[in-house]
């Protein structure tokens, strides 16, 4: 697994140049072919916490664009996430059905889900963002957690602060279907 040289850090969520990122917070990294490698976003993984497993579709199963195929578990509560390319899965990484904390430590190399044969992958593409634009999509997105955060808990610092590693175990309050 290649480390990500460039890094584009939107309100200290950091996602690599190069990664192709879908609205539902996961993303794509080009290989060979036809084939890309699939994983969670670190503001998903940051928001939910460290998951205790992380669950994909069985190696030859296909996969639809926008349809939840990743499960994240926490203890009992789970979240589906959906597949950012339509193929049929390829490769599983082993160790995140046991570990799933890896990704939430190293999202965008170790902690990667599945690897996905994308035949239509010029056509899917089109639908996911890259750079700049996932900026723009993200900042909404961490824009809204703030709000959701301040109606809940009440003002937040002034000082800009780090939303931390593990939103949902800081702020339970939050409740994990918002």
């Amino acid at each position: 697994v290649i480390r990500p040289v460039d890094i584009l850090d939107v309100d200290g969520f950091k996602i690599p140049y190069g990664f192709y990122c879908h609205p539902g917070h996961t993303w794509v990294r080009m290989e060979e072919d036809e084939t890309v490698r699939v994983g969670l976003d670190e503001f998903a993984l940051r928001l939910l916490g460290p998951p205790d497993r992380i669950e994909a579709p069985l190696v030859g199963k296909p996969v639809e664009q926008d349809h939840p195929v990743i499960n994240l578990q926490r203890g009992a509560r789970q979240a589906g996430f959906p597949a950012p390319v339509s193929g049929v899965v390829t490769d599983l990484n082993p160790a995140l059905r046991e570990r799933g904390a890896l990704a939430h430590q190293d999202p965008y190399t170790e902690g990667w889900v599945m690897r996905v044969h994308a035949p239509q992958l010029r056509r899917d593409l089109k639908r996911l963002t890259i750079g700049r634009e996932t900026e723009a999509v993200l900042r909404k997105d961490i824009d809204r957690l703030h709000q959701l955060i301040e109606q809940t808990t009440g003002p937040l610092s002034t000082d800009g602060g780090f939303l931390g590693d593990d939103l949902f175990g800081s702020l339970p309050q939050i409740g994990w279907q918002r």
